[in-house]
């Protein structure tokens, strides 16, 4: 069974019509909504244009692709169907007198309204007056007047993204039926009295002659009267069952389940003697230290710096907290890696000759909400310092 706002876009007859109930519509919401205000600004088409934009609730091309969808009559009928069903305007009575006064329209109106008509619509489900509704200061998310701004992106989103086979076939049911939209139901107290004489019969009417059919036999048909039921044997008893002793004597119980331990394991075999053998160990990973294998790696003449790596969103912003960092030099073959602490830091001590310096790779892995790629940047460090710092920044501006 169709619902009251399939019935109401079913009475359109043609693009006339349905152009100059949009622009009704959106002039009787935006008057209704702000009355009882005085020196209220314009709700145009502008200024809701403004207000999705300045909220980034939805971007420019789906707005494109919004204002071109609505060209088309099918697609017209099928967003003015989800606004009034959505909004709750079609048990509105007031709407659907805008719709029986908008068939005597004999032109249509260059623009029609969309934008301001759909924020209207979802404000006046909420009871949301529009002069409070300002581009120059944009409502939070979470607002009522942010929420309905959402409400309002989700419509547009909706008729953009629709399908063309499921707009095509929606499109069908939501046609011209032929048939007018009434506000009250016709009654037979509400109809019009006529006091028209009854048209005679003419002379030569006769009454229709009664058809007998062969099948229905009324005159042979007879019920005869139920005869006397022959009286059924009596019931013969046997003799008594009788239950002895020997029927109830119970069977030998069974044995008892008996369960032997286990029997006990062997025992193991003595270990062998370790070999004599001595197998290398690892030099990533069994090494005391990073700074021992690089010193050892570097020779009898090196001496111990600090790097500290800097990790921020934003430079003299806030560090980043579990950030990876892998700290490598090719000439002593080795790394260290770690996690930044909560201040975005990673501390880690690297040996340096007294001559000349070493440069080390340094590799930051960004998490995955920040993009998930690595940056890599050198440093070459010396002992003439104790310390050297290495800032990492996602963005240079804020």
């Amino acid at each position: 069974m169709e619902n009251q706002s399939t019935r109401l876009v079913r009475s359109i007859r043609d693009p006339i019509q349905l152009a100059d109930f949009i622009q009704r519509l959106a002039e009787w919401l935006i008057k209704e909504l702000n009355r009882g205000y005085e020196r209220v600004p314009a709700f145009t088409e502008s200024r809701a244009r403004a207000l999705l934009r300045v909220t980034e609730v939805i971007d420019d091309p789906t707005l494109g692709d919004f204002d071109r969808l609505m060209a088309d009559e099918g697609a017209a009928r099928l967003a003015l169907h989800d606004l009034l069903h959505e909004s709750g305007l079609s048990e509105s009575a007031e709407a659907v007198g805008l719709a029986t006064a908008s068939a005597a329209a004999t032109s249509a109106p260059a623009t029609l309204p969309w934008l301001p008509l759909a924020v209207a619509a979802y404000a006046w489900k909420r009871g949301f007056p529009l002069h409070q509704l300002d581009p120059a200061s944009p409502p939070d998310g979470f607002s009522p007047a942010g929420i309905l701004l959402k409400d309002t992106a989700q419509f547009i989103r909706q008729q953009v993204q629709r399908s063309p086979t499921e707009r095509d076939r929606l499109r069908r049911q939501l046609a011209f039926s032929g048939h007018i939209l009434h506000t009250e139901s016709t009654t037979l107290d509400t109809m019009p009295h006529v006091d028209t004489p009854v048209v005679p019969a003419p002379s030569v009417y006769r009454p229709p002659i009664p058809v007998r059919y062969p099948e229905v036999a009324r005159d042979v048909l007879h019920v005869q009267p139920p005869t006397d039921q022959e009286t059924p044997p009596p019931v013969t008893r046997g003799e008594p069952l009788v239950i002895t002793d020997e029927d109830v004597r119970q069977a030998a119980p069974p044995a008892p389940l008996r369960v032997d331990p286990p029997p006990p394991a062997p025992t193991p075999p003595s270990p062998l003697p370790p070999s004599a053998v001595i197998m290398p160990n690892s030099a990533t990973s069994r090494r005391p230290s990073l700074s021992v294998g690089q010193r050892r790696a570097a020779g009898s003449q090196a001496r111990s710096t600090k790097l500290r790596v800097l990790v921020q969103q934003v430079a003299d912003g806030p560090g980043l907290y579990g950030v990876q960092v892998r700290v490598s030099c090719r000439r002593v073959r080795a790394e260290v890696a770690g996690t930044t602490n909560r201040d975005g830091h990673f501390l880690c001590e690297l040996p340096v000759k007294e001559t000349e310096g070493l440069t080390y790779q340094v590799e930051v892995t960004w998490p995955q909400d920040l993009g998930g790629n690595i940056e890599r940047k050198a440093i070459t460090l010396n002992a003439d310092r104790t310390e050297f710092t290495l800032p990492f920044y996602r963005q240079y501006q804020a």
